[in-house]
């Protein structure tokens, strides 16, 4: 309970020492009933509230109940709690009724004990792109480390020359997630129904780059292809000259492009590429994405624009991707790209450990 917060009994113990110090002459009924207006079903007894209000007439100071003597309950011993850690550190999954069961004491002691006394909360596993060795949290640690300390010698400038880029699949109809169905209901109502969808066989490929300033490019792949590194070579050079025209004044050999380790973008071809282009290749660690400015800020508001939406042909797919990419201000791109340095700095905090949502 939070210091804020004040136990219903308390509460109408405190109305009962108002109201009888008042020095209003009330009948005990009427006293009563003005409380069960006010606390409803946790409103004390007819014969607490007398007795209440006789304490408080006598003197009583005190709205809390009086220390005892009693011995307290059995149940929360400290062998009991004790044991009920061994269970829960022996099996992450028990449940309270199974924990009830093992050591013969109440379902609500049980749950006393492990929320008050041992500060254990239930929760579902975190779904993570792969369960990283220590060889590879290492190496994500590392490489982190040293982008902090470049962003940390060079500052925002580093930052403002990045250019990242990834493939994301958008579907014709892309069902609305649980999350975006939530609507307000009463307490009286049902909650809303609806139909299990899947996401839709058509479906083109869309390839994007941005920077802090906004959106660079756009590009989409038909006919249910993958991305392979000569295509992937002429979407760089068209990226090359949408820069270009877009970033006029800014050299275009100052840009450092992030992308993730997919086969297309290290291929022997996309280095080749990248060289003749003159493009630095900012160091990215394998299994990733949370490290990756489309897979952390960009793809996942594209996805919920998408929800409940069903299109009839690629070009309205397409038209509705890149009219939501190029209507985002400018201090969407800026806010994505610059968290970075706090997300290369998490991953140093975790050893490398994969950063979670926040």
């Amino acid at each position: 309970m939070t210091e804020q917060e004040v136990h219903p009994s308390v509460a109408q113990r405190i109305v009962i020492k108002f109201l009888t110090n008042e020095g209003v002459k009330q009948a005990p009924f009427t006293r009563f009933t003005r409380l069960q207006a006010q606390f409803g079903d946790t409103t004390l007894s007819q014969n607490r509230v007398y007795t209440w209000a006789r304490e408080f007439r006598d003197g009583r100071e005190r709205v809390e109940n009086e220390s005892h003597g009693r011995r307290p309950r059995s149940s929360l011993t400290d062998d009991n709690i004790s044991a009920i850690r061994q269970l829960i550190e022996g099996d992450r999954r028990l449940t309270v009724q199974e924990i009830s069961s093992e050591i013969g004491i109440s379902y609500g002691s049980v749950q006393s004990a492990i929320t008050d006394h041992l500060g254990f909360r239930k929760i579902s596993a975190r779904w993570v792109p792969r369960l990283l060795t220590g060889n590879q949290k290492q190496v994500r640690s590392e490489i982190a480390g040293r982008l902090l300390q470049r962003f940390q010698e060079e500052g925002e400038d580093f930052l403002r020359r990045i250019v990242t880029c990834d493939e994301t699949w958008v579907h014709q109809n892309t069902p609305e997630s649980k999350m975006a169905s939530k609507e307000w209901r009463r307490k009286d109502e049902g909650c809303p129904v609806k139909a299990k969808t899947r996401l839709s066989a058509g479906k083109v490929l869309a390839t994007i780059f941005v920077d802090s300033r906004g959106v660079l490019l756009i590009d989409f792949l038909h006919d249910q292809r993958t991305v392979n590194a000569a295509y992937y070579c002429q979407v760089l050079q068209s990226a090359k000259t949408s820069y270009r025209n877009k970033r006029r004044g800014v050299p275009i050999r100052d840009v450092i492009l992030l992308h993730d380790n997919a086969r297309p973008h290290t291929a022997l071809l996309t280095r080749d590429k990248l060289e003749e282009m003159g493009w630095e290749t900012l160091e990215h660690p394998p299994y990733s994405p949370d490290l990756s400015p489309c897979d952390y800020f960009l793809f996942a508001p594209l996805k919920e624009s998408l929800g409940g939406k069903r299109f009839e042909n690629n070009e309205d797919i397409e038209k509705h991707v890149r009219d939501w990419l190029t209507t985002r201000p400018q201090s969407f791109y800026e806010q994505g790209i610059f968290k970075l340095p706090n997300r290369w700095q998490k991953c140093v905090d975790n050893a490398g450990d994969y950063i979670e949502k926040c």
